[in-house]
């Protein structure tokens, strides 16, 4: 089987980018690596959205315009969306074309290819064994699938409401609940919201604007304005970046903490991890907590390649005895994907 990359080497037809945006840079940089940027001879936006101005050296056009211009041609999505408006749009592109949704990582800088999926095949069977049910091990086959492939129907064909995802999680009376990456308190609203029985809620957001909003919009919580990672002290972050704050190597400096250090032997009974690819070293940070208590853990597994093998191995190397399934919300893209821990 040839992943995407190298189809697109090796077609004739012309390529067409869908999107403007930073995923549009990092697939463009793919493309760039081995010549197949030469023959991207279209980029369009949505509707709305065209004005006059050029991307990467190419005007930005309208679908329609690109399409009269090249015909016959593949279509890159470079963007996710769930929007219903956006999704038909995309649907219809599809009737029309080859299209395909290019899986580039969030964050860091490995790509799903063939040579990825080799490389990793023993943890990636490692941990296929760990999914508990067969809609799991389906999202986890399908989710692969669409890394190599950058087909959305894999992801299409696997795809639960939310409330079907909520409903493997049943929480004792008075549930401390931990929210790592609060944004401006949505997830803290629509958990409260499910889970009644939520009584205690620490919230834990690193950028200072969201950090604002959060103590707006959530009261009687715990609210704290750091990094979530493996070790307290102090790390750096990127700015500006809104939901994409995410711990770097330069940077502003931040308070970091641990859920370990927060509830210092207090327990936890659900923990939300979405920590622009923190998840890894957000996990370490709770190994303590995750050992004595075993709070159900939803842990978002879409931000670096390896998350699909990665985190749900060292979650089980922690508690072995945890049922560990894996749920993708509709989507586009692979995001709005998580394991549910139990």
């Amino acid at each position: 089987m040839r992943d995407l990359w190298t189809y697109l080497k090796e077609t004739d037809k012309p390529i067409a980018l869908y999107g403007t945006g930073n995923g549009a840079d990092k697939i463009i940089a793919e493309l760039q690596k081995d010549g197949t940027w030469d023959k991207v001879q279209g980029i369009f936006a949505s509707p709305g959205f065209v004005r006059s101005r050029t991307f990467h050296g190419h005007k930005v056009e309208s679908y329609e315009d690109v399409k009269a211009r090249l015909g016959s041609m593949i279509v890159l999505l470079c963007f996710g969306s769930s929007l219903p408006e956006v999704v038909a749009f995309v649907h219809r592109i599809a009737e029309e074309n080859e299209l395909y949704a290019p899986a580039v990582p969030v964050y860091g800088n490995e790509l799903f290819d063939m040579a990825y999926y080799r490389e990793h095949k023993q943890e990636l069977g490692k941990a296929r064994m760990l999914m508990a049910d067969e809609l799991s091990r389906q999202t986890f086959d399908n989710t692969i699938s669409y890394f190599l492939s950058g087909d959305i129907r894999y992801l299409e064909e696997c795809a639960v409401p939310a409330e079907e995802e909520f409903m493997l999680t049943e929480l004792r009376d008075n549930a401390a609940y931990i929210d790592l990456g609060a944004y401006t308190g949505d997830t803290v609203a629509e958990y409260r919201r499910i889970f009644p029985s939520i009584t205690s809620v620490t919230a834990v957001e690193p950028d200072a604007k969201n950090f604002r909003k959060l103590r707006e919009n959530v009261t009687d919580a715990v609210l704290i304005n750091a990094l979530i990672s493996d070790t307290p002290g102090t790390a750096h972050i990127n700015l500006g970046k809104g939901r994409g704050v995410h711990e770097q190597d330069e940077g502003a400096v931040i308070d970091s903490v641990t859920v370990d250090s927060i509830l210092n032997g207090k327990p936890a009974h659900l923990i939300k991890y979405d920590v622009e690819g923190n998840e890894h070293k957000a996990i370490n940070g709770s190994a303590w907590t995750i050992a004595e208590y075993k709070p159900v853990l939803h842990v978002a597994c879409y931000h670096r390649s390896e998350d699909i093998y990665d985190l749900p191995l060292l979650i089980s190397g922690i508690r072995p005895d945890y049922k560990i399934y894996m749920r993708h919300r509709p989507h586009l893209l692979n995001w709005d994907t998580q394991f549910i821990c139990i």
